[in-house]
């Protein structure tokens, strides 16, 4: 007679074989890529629907129709037990959040709140059904070349806006908000294209250094090339960041492998600088204006002084955080327990700190719950595909980094799918630990 765990198992593998379900990853996949809206409404002004508000409908049924196995199958993993314990904590805390909502007459953030843990579920459905899917190694290799022809794609579009081959793609309202930067098809705001690409980029070297995964290495270089091209245009200070903090925890965990793809990376902008130099100079130009420009004192460099870089880099986060501790400080009774999922209300405006963040919103308790599920991933071993291990651990260190500095890994409206997008990331560099017989 059959165990329970080998029942669930032969549910799993028959979920794994299922076309309908992976023809709806597919197109969610496509949708963290594709942020313009495909609808609009209006309840306080200019509202958006995108792809994945009508692909997410599909994903949720199919996890209410599977939710036996899948509830099993999220319990026997760490890192997706710690996350869903989070989100389950936040649809708690929505209660004080439609409170407080009603009490000073904003009934539309009851619905924005609603919206944005509806995104939250879509993207961790997913993601739970990306670990499944991509449990079949033919299945992984179709899922990272499309999400290789999806970053070059995004690419080309920014590219071709700099060029002025295609124009600025948001509302007036957007480019008002955020400058007018050109982002392609991401977002309006620099850090969608800026952690998207890092994301992305991150993921396509750690899937190119391990061999036995067999993806044709020209389409990864590729990726990787295109990826840091959009990430220097991004002019997304966070998500320089975030490589840099990576790229050092990878030179000092692999350093044979950091020379190796330096050397190899290093080849390929030579050869895009022999066919086009502007985009270098584009490049520079950007980071320019977005970095170095913007140091009142180049000297602070050298002294190392990162206060005052805080301050001149930080387009006004240094004093959103101040404020946050000041009002955190007096509501303590806040702290504990938060004031609601997507409640900034009181307060005026985010942090551009995730652990801030959380602290208001679902208070200590759940920072712990979300620090706990990035965390896990820490804990888990790579006996056998060690370089997945390596970059893995290294681009959740380096993204942990950046939630000093926003809140990329959460559901605002303003971070679009990025969180979609790291939870796939995670997704391929586990898979290959779990790969089944096709």
């Amino acid at each position: 007679m059959a165990t329970r765990t080998e029942y669930m198992e032969k549910r799993l593998k028959l979920l794994g074989k299922s076309n309908f379900l992976k023809f709806t990853l597919y197109l969610i996949l496509i949708s963290y890529f594709y942020n313009l809206a495909v609808f609009y409404y209006s309840i306080s002004g200019n509202n958006e629907l995108r792809l994945y508000d009508f692909v997410g409908v599909v994903v949720l049924y199919q996890f209410y129709q599977n939710r036996v196995v899948l509830l099993w199958f999220i319990n026997e993993k760490k890192y997706l037990y710690y996350l869903w314990i989070f989100i389950k904590w936040c649809m708690f805390m929505m209660i004080f959040t439609f409170f407080i909502s009603y009490l000073n007459g904003r009934l539309t953030w009851i619905l924005r709140t609603t919206l944005f843990m509806y995104h939250f579920l879509i993207f961790y459905f997913s993601f739970v059904f990306f670990l499944i899917l991509m449990r079949r190694s033919k299945i992984l290799k179709q899922m990272v070349y499309l999400h290789i022809i999806l970053v070059i794609i995004a690419s080309v579009v920014v590219l071709l806006q700099h060029f002025g081959a295609v124009p600025y793609l948001w509302s007036d309202l957007d480019r008002k908000a955020y400058g007018g930067f050109l982002s392609g098809i991401l977002g309006p705001n620099k850090i969608v294209l800026g952690m998207v690409m890092y994301i992305s980029l991150v993921t396509f070297i750690g899937v190119f250094l391990q061999r036995e995964l067999r993806i044709n290495k020209l389409m990864l270089l590729a990726g990787i090339l295109f990826a840091m091209i959009a990430l220097g245009l991004s002019g997304s200070r966070t998500s320089y960041v975030g490589l840099l903090v990576f790229l050092v925890y990878f030179f000092f965990r692999s350093t044979g492998k950091f020379i190796y793809m330096s050397v190899i990376l290093g080849a390929g902008f030579l050869i895009v600088s022999m066919y086009n130099s502007e985009i270098f100079t584009m490049i520079e130009n950007v980071i320019n204006g977005r970095v170095f420009s913007k140091i009142s004192d180049p000297s602070l460099l050298a002294q190392g002084n990162v206060d005052q870089l805080y301050e001149d880099l930080g387009s006004g986060r240094k004093n959103l955080s101040l404020l946050y501790v000041d009002y955190l400080l007096t509501n303590i009774y806040v702290v504990p327990l938060g004031s609601g999922f997507n409640n900034f209300i009181l307060v005026g405006n985010s942090a551009h700190n995730m652990y801030l963040t959380l602290i208001n919103e679902v208070g200590l308790l759940g920072l712990f719950f979300y620090v706990r599920w990035l965390t896990s991933y820490f804990s888990i071993e790579f006996t056998k595909f060690k370089q997945l291990g390596i970059v893995l651990k290294g681009l959740v260190l380096a993204t942990m980094v950046t939630l000093l500095f926003g809140e990329q890994l959460y559901v605002y409206r303003p971070v679009f799918a990025i969180l979609g997008i790291f939870l796939f990331a995670t997704a391929v560099l586990l898979s290959p630990r779990y790969y089944k017989k096709t």
